[in-house]
């Protein structure tokens, strides 16, 4: 058992002896197997080597943990985590057998057994610090993939979102050139794989991949390598390195700053620099510090601040791509001018000064390029080429788009959220006469309005709730696939894998996804009552008071993704309602 695994037993077990026995846990649940185990079955299984009773190994098998039963224990446990305690018995019992493959539409068997390929996983780098048991466990939730000659595994842009590895023959990623060619980028042989920046960073792939020749790929699911990178901190560490390394090459071979480093010099960079996490307001460094790295924004958002004489100070917002913290370092400043911290979630790439220093002696044609995107950075001058940013289908235009940034600050964009969707629904209130015929078009469409006229209002313009679709999305960690996101992006409900936990919706930050019942209500006399007396979202909530296990389903806006239009835009009779990117009326805003 590795360390983590037993510090992760001992917590499990003491929690287990602190219970209660109150069920308020299983009465939370949403599993209709939660009605057929107690609380004291739960609590023998832990302390048991194995499950021999049928009902809690069918509890175990189906839990999703979707945590529904975390927050309702008046004893602040975690029944979540006692249950995933056993569903590592659960799986380490099932017995050796031979996986599945599948090729396209079929599946067949692989000739590759369970035990047999998790030992052999052993001899690659990517898992040589994993136990085999944990490999194992990673197996059973994996997808192995036939690929014919040609067969594409995923496509330039998309969401992948898996740790794909080849098992057997090859597969090239490859990259589309300005003129429409196809380049090979990368050739992957056995032992290779790709997927770390989606599985790690939730980013599109850089690079399509498809086989060169009759090939077995292992498709990871990114909730597999996070829980594996949980109990292996070997492999953790291993995946946070690979994402850090990779993203900076992509960087850095870029033309600009960076990219007018020798090859050498770049990989000496790269090797010295580390990828660091920040939540919502925590800082990077304050003003009046000494200046030691520089920065590059990954993903999120960053802000500006500066204390003087006139107070404290919001000066600008960094995003994706902005290099900084530099300037302090080149003109050997003795202290930051300017405090930084986390607006959103957000990753940032630190770069050593200390190697800066080395490298751009060395090379010093390469300072004048540094000093000029540092300074242009941190004078808040923007570089807005907005011929490469992508547009929203139905959005209005690039007219309505730059009319709404006349209006509308970046400060705005941030802290409310809006920034860090990708086409977000806004409602010109000048032109609006609240008909409600895009609420009713939603409906029309999808059984269920996704819309509702209330959100967030910045001068004339109301952006209702409805899904931003965000870039780094709270809502996806569903072991169930109840959510997922598309290939292009767009994040929807699955309906037949939704088990009604509500875990997606509570996750969600800005309440844009909403619990309805799965079947409609017959028309007895109470909802004939309820109908006269309540209309809307309180009926809805009356009904749900009157039977609060009712089963339900998540509803959110998909964006329309089987459909060539928006509804709520097509349905609004004025020209009311478009759609717009946040990441264009961020590069037109003029503050």
């Amino acid at each position: 058992m590795t360390p983590q695994e037993q510090s992760f037993a001992a917590r499990v077990e003491a929690q287990t002896l602190a219970c209660i026995g109150c069920n308020d846990c299983l009465l939370s649940c949403p599993l209709p197997q939660a009605r057929g185990v107690s609380i004291g079955e739960l609590n023998a299984a832990v302390h048991a080597p194995s499950l021999s009773a049928s009902n809690v190994a069918s509890f175990v098998a189906a839990c999703t943990q979707c945590q529904q039963c975390v927050p309702v224990c008046p004893a602040d446990l975690s029944r979540a985590d006692m249950v995933l305690f056993n569903k590592f018995k659960l799986e380490d019992s099932v017995p050796d057998h031979e996986l599945l493959l599948s090729a396209r539409t079929v599946t067949l068997p692989s000739g590759l057994w369970l035990d047999d390929l998790s030992q052999r996983l052993l001899h690659l780098e990517l898992f040589a610090r994993v136990e085999p048991r944990v490999l194992r466990r990673m197996l059973l939730r994996s997808t192995l993939r036939f690929l014919v000659p040609g067969e594409q595994l995923c496509g330039e842009g998309e969401f992948y979102e898996r740790l794909a590895v080849v098992l057997s023959g090859a597969v090239e990623q490859i990259c589309q050139l300005p003129n429409g060619q196809q380049m090979q980028s990368v050739r992957l042989a056995a032992g290779g794989f790709f997927g770390e920046m989606g599985v790690m960073g939730g980013l599109p792939e850089s690079s399509g991949a498809r086989a060169l020749e009759p090939s077995v790929v292992l498709e990871v699911p990114k909730l597999a390598v996070l829980r594996m990178a949980e109990q292996a901190a070997g492999f953790g560490e291993l995946m946070v390195s690979l994402y850090a390394r990779r993203a900076l090459w992509t960087y850095t071979q870029s033309p600009g700053a960076l990219g007018s480093l020798s090859e050498a010099s770049l990989r000496e960079l790269v090797n010295g620099a580390a990828l660091c996490s920040l939540l919502p307001g925590e800082p990077l460094f304050r003003q009046g510090e000494p200046p030691a790295d520089f920065y590059l924004v990954h993903s999120g958002f960053l802000r500006v601040r500066v204390q003087d004489a006139s107070g404290d100070r919001v000066l600008v917002y960094l995003h994706e791509g902005e290099l900084f913290g530099a300037l302090a370092i080149l003109q050997r400043e003795p202290a930051q001018p300017y405090s930084v911290e986390a607006a959103t979630r957000a990753q940032v790439v630190r770069f050593s000064g200390e190697v800066l220093g080395r490298v751009l002696a060395r090379e010093p044609h390469a300072q004048q390029p540094l000093l000029h995107a540092a300074y242009a950075a941190e004078r808040m001058a923007r570089a807005r080429h907005l011929g490469m940013l992508p547009q929203a289908r139905d959005s209005g235009g690039f007219e309505r788009t730059s009319q709404l940034s006349d209006r509308i600050s970046s400060q705005s964009l941030v802290e409310e959220g809006l920034a860090g969707g990708r086409e977000l629904l806004v409602v010109d209130q000048n032109l609006c006469t609240s008909c409600g015929n895009c609420i009713a078009a939603c409906e029309r469409r999808h059984g269920y309005s996704r819309l509702e006229l209330r959100g967030i209002q910045v001068d004339n313009y109301l952006f209702p709730t409805a899904c931003r679709h965000c870039a780094d999305p709270a809502c996806l960690l569903c072991n169930v696939n109840g959510i997922v996101r598309t290939a292009s992006g767009e994040i929807k409900i699955v309906e037949e894998n939704c088990i009604g936990c509500g875990a997606c919706a509570e996750r969600c930050p800005y309440d844009n996804i909403q619990m309805h019942p799965l079947a409609k209500p017959s028309k007895s006399w109470v909802f004939s009552l309820l109908d006269l007396l309540v209309s809307g979202e309180s009926r809805r909530q009356a009904l749900e008071a009157i039977d609060p296990k009712v089963q339900k389903i998540a509803v959110k806006c998909d964006l329309c993704a089987d459909h060539a239009d928006y509804a709520c835009v097509t349905g609004c009779p004025v020209g009311a309602a478009f759609r717009v990117d946040p990441r264009v009326v961020l590069a037109l805003v003029r503050e």
